[in-house]
């Protein structure tokens, strides 16, 4: 299948696909997609969201705009599907990212089951799911929100500082365990006391002061 004249990738025969917009607008879809979900054409289920191919108590919690943490990278996962008529069905779908003439846009892979699904069970697990996601999202964006606040006050505050330093100083404020930042950053323990090491001498404290309570001070006071 070719968008834009760009070739959508790893697509496997007899698959519908669907392209759309990162907020779930559709673009395009092949003759496949047409028959599974039972539209005319592309023209007509271009009029139409993702949300629009899903059953209706699961449109409200359709994201705004589609994440990493949304997506069914990894793997084909079941799915409740609704065709125009309204008629829903057992599918499975993988879904990422692809670029388009410089643009970010969704794909995504559908399957029929041929196997027997209890519907009205998938449709709960199916909720369930991308609430959890959601505020997997959600937490990630408040994440983000709040180191760019701490990046900006700490750069002032302390110039000296790299932008590692300022990511070892956000988690410590978070009061992360060393180990837990390791993690965060894949950096080794060792490294971790060797980065508050550093820091500490940046800010010139004294032995006795506590690295954690100055960071505090200067976001509350810059």
């Amino acid at each position: 299948m070719i968008y834009l004249n760009t070739q959508i990738i790893n697509v496997t025969p007899g698959e519908a696909i669907i392209v759309a917009k990162l907020n779930g607008q559709i673009m395009t879809c092949n003759t496949e997609a047409l028959k599974l979900y039972q539209y005319p054409s592309i023209q007509a289920i271009k009029q139409y969201t993702l949300a629009d191919l899903m059953p209706e108590d699961f449109a409200p919690f359709f994201p705004k705009e589609m994440t990493p943490e949304h997506l069914n990278i990894n793997s084909y996962q079941p799915h409740v599907s609704k065709r125009r008529n309204g008629e829903l069905f057992a599918c499975k779908i993988h879904t990422h990212y692809q670029y388009i003439d410089n643009d970010k846009y969704l794909i995504g892979h559908v399957k029929t089951c041929d196997e027997a699904v209890d519907i009205e069970k998938l449709q709960l697990q199916q909720n369930i799911i991308v609430l959890e996601r959601e505020l997997i999202a959600e937490r990630k964006k408040n994440n983000n929100n709040a180191y760019q606040l701490t990046s900006q006050k700490l750069s002032k505050c302390y110039p000296k500082l790299s932008n590692h330093d300022i990511k070892i100083c956000h988690y410590l404020m978070l009061n992360y365990s060393s180990k837990t930042i390791s993690e965060q950053l894949n950096i080794t323990i060792d490294g971790v006391f060797a980065a508050r090491k550093r820091i500490r001498k940046k800010l010139n404290l004294a032995p006795t002061d506590d690295l954690v309570k100055e960071l505090i001070k200067c976001k509350v006071t810059c």
